[in-house]
Order: C-alpha cells, then sequence, then structure tokens
C-alpha cells in the first residue's frame, strides 16, 4: 500500500464528526446475500466494482476464522485500494457511518450485514493498540467520544510512527481496547497486521501528556457505551438466560458419582435431546467443541455468540450429558 493510502486508511480520526449521531440501525434486518449481491446494492455504483469483488472472493476461497468465503471476502474488499481517481470502500463506508443523514446508509446495509456479520464472528482482542492523526489535537478530546466509522489501528507504537511520521506535529491514540478484531487473515494486505475498532466505539480519555516535542498522546479506554450505539448484525441471546455468554462453562462430570442422580439426568434430557444436528453451521464453534471433547469445562471467553450458536451448544451438552449419564 502507497504511503498517501496508508495516511487514508489508519489516520483519518480527523473525519469523525464531533457531535453524538444516532444509533446505525435497520440494516441488521436484511437477509445475509452474497457479497456480489451486496455489493450491487449501492449508490451511486463504485467504479470497477465487479472486478474487485472478483479479487476479493478468488482470495477468499479457503477462509480461516469459520468465516465464510463471503464473509472474509467482505473483509478483503474492505481493505482493497482502488485507483487514485477513485475512492476504496472503507473511504465510502467510512463516509457513510459518520454523517448525520442515516438514509444515506441505506444502500450500504446488505453489505454492513455481511461485513459486520463477519466481524462479530472475529475473537475480540484486549490489548493495546495504536491510531493516530496530525497536529495537536489534545482540546478535541474531553472525556468520553464515539468513533463512529471502522478505525484501522496498529498493534505498537513503532509502526504508527510510520504513518503519522517522526516529525512535526502529531498525536498518538494509546487505545485499550476490549473488542479490536484482527483482520490479517482475510486483509489484501496481510504484513499490516491490521487491528479494527467497530462503528460505534465509545471511548474514554484517561491520560494525555506530550513525551517530547511536538508529540503528544492520548490514553485512551475503551468501554461498553451506555446505550446501543450501533445494532448488532443478527440477534443476541436474551439477557433473561441464566448464564454468561461472555464466559460459558460446562461442567461435565459433576454428577457422574451418584448413579441416582445420573438416572434423573438422563431421564429428563432425553425428553429434549434434538434427534439430528442444528442446521445453522458455525465451524470454528464445532471445532472448538471437538477440541475440548477429553475436558471437563469448556470456555467460550469473549465469543459473539448468538442464537443459532447456542442452539449447536445446547445440542452438545444434550448429547454428552445423555452419553455421560448412559455410560454410569
Amino acid at each position: 500500500m502507497s504511503q498517501g493510502k496508508i495516511i487514508n486508511r489508519f489516520i483519518d480520526a480527523d473525519k469523525e464528526p464531533t457531535k453524538t449521531l444516532t444509533p446505525i440501525e435497520g440494516y441488521e434486518k436484511k437477509d445475509l446475500v452474497s457479497v456480489e449481491n451486496a455489493m450491487v446494492e449501492i449508490e451511486p455504483p463504485i467504479h470497477n466494482l465487479k472486478t474487485m469483488v472478483w479479487t476479493a472472493k478468488r482470495n477468499s476461497r479457503n477462509p480461516l476464522d469459520g468465516l465464510t468465503s463471503d464473509e472474509s471476502a467482505s473483509i478483503h474488499l474492505y481493505t482493497l485500494e482502488w485507483p487514485e481517481a477513485h475512492q476504496s470502500v472503507y473511504t465510502l463506508l467510512n463516509e457513510k457511518l459518520r454523517s448525520e443523514k442515516r438514509s444515506e446508509l441505506q444502500s450500504w446495509y446488505s453489505y454492513l450485514k455481511l461485513f459486520l456479520t463477519a466481524l462479530y464472528k472475529l475473537p475480540s482482542l484486549k490489548k493495546t493498540i495504536w491510531r493516530g492523526i496530525h497536529g495537536n489535537v489534545m482540546d478535541l478530546y474531553q472525556e468520553d467520544f464515539i468513533w463512529w466509522g471502522i478505525s484501522s489501528c496498529t498493534e505498537t507504537m513503532k509502526v504508527m510512527e510510520k504513518f503519522v511520521g517522526r516529525s512535526g506535529i502529531r498525536t498518538l491514540f494509546m487505545i485499550e481496547c476490549i473488542n479490536g478484531k484482527a483482520i490479517k487473515s482475510h486483509s489484501f494486505y496481510k504484513d499490516e497486521n491490521e487491528i479494527l475498532l467497530m462503528p460505534g466505539t465509545y471511548l474514554r480519555v484517561i491520560d494525555k501528556w506530550s513525551p517530547a516535542n511536538d508529540l503528544y498522546i492520548i490514553h485512551l479506554q475503551e468501554e461498553t457505551p451506555p446505550c446501543q450505539l450501533v445494532a448488532p448484525p443478527f440477534n443476541q441471546p436474551s439477557s433473561e438466560n441464566s448464564f454468561s455468554f461472555n464466559k460459558l462453562t460446562i461442567n461435565k462430570f459433576n454428577q457422574l458419582n451418584d448413579p441416582d442422580t445420573c438416572a434423573q439426568s438422563y431421564e429428563s434430557k432425553t425428553t429434549t435431546l434434538l434427534s439430528s444436528p442444528p442446521t445453522y453451521k458455525n465451524q470454528k464453534l464445532r471445532q472448538m467443541i471437538h477440541e475440548n471433547n477429553d475436558n471437563s469445562v469448556l470456555y467460550l471467553s469473549n465469543e459473539q455468540l448468538t442464537d443459532n450458536d447456542m442452539e449447536i451448544i445446547s445440542y452438545y451438552l444434550l448429547r454428552n450429558n445423555t452419553v455421560r449419564c448412559d455410560y454410569c
């Protein structure tokens, strides 16, 4: 990627609106479609779109992280660069996400549904990441704020300095993220180790200082917003459920030493046991369950589980309990 393109990609925080916008919602009601069908809905049409989608789809034929080819291709397409005279997908999409006219985002709904579905499936990272901007913006960042666009970040300060420069007035954001998404496996530029912050990321200012002449650092902490800023791309499990979706602990063996309890468990579970596996597929979740076969506890830390995912886990739980109790 050229230096100019990198700057557009990683150092565009100055494009963020200074006021709080209305929530982003409505796109989640769209059906998941192929990346080809998602992109043809966008208005105005994007230059040379068919070729760029074809490129992204070909480079996403063997996706990792349990993503479908179309989901991976939606991330790949986001990272692709168009010729200098034409705007790239990430530029156009972020313009709409940052616009106070939410109606301008509507033609992007199908792509946004596919793209955010893909990002939700990726593990959420809790680590320090970096972003930058030219100039001194210390006075513009007070208490808390929202980045409405999708924010590209780096893993180290050193890498970010390559983008923002090591001379002249510049500001670095040191961000303690809780929901970063590493897209290296799905990016056209795999050497960038890019980490994305989701649209509607809510950040709190922890500290600000100037370690050197013309260099300013703002320490930020990502927090869960006080209200929903961006609707999730699929139905989230109900909060009325009695178990945590951030960390699900499954104890398989706590009743195996009691034959009576085991028999009761077997009797109660067989009435609700699914006769066949759920039709919904999540390859990543299935792999985690398979690898956990010999363990007593299954940890799904920070996994973004959907109702469909819980159907898979329920089937696994009931099937496993039946097998164990029958063995008793």
